[in-house]
């Protein structure tokens, strides 16, 4: 198992319809999902302080 902060700064090699694929260094890291929300944020600050 590995944690989010392990994606940082990786770079998406690969997509489905309920995963993707995370390159970092020389790691492939697989990432699945059953759900998921994507919402653009008004500020380009921090995710925390924006407004959706």
């Amino acid at each position: 198992m590995t944690d989010l902060k392990d994606l940082v700064d990786g770079s998406v090699v690969g997509s489905g319809q309920d995963f993707i694929v995370v390159q970092k260094g020389k790691k492939r890291l697989l990432v699945e999902f059953t759900s998921f929300k994507i919402q653009e944020l008004k500020s380009h600050g921090t995710p925390y302080g924006s407004e959706v």
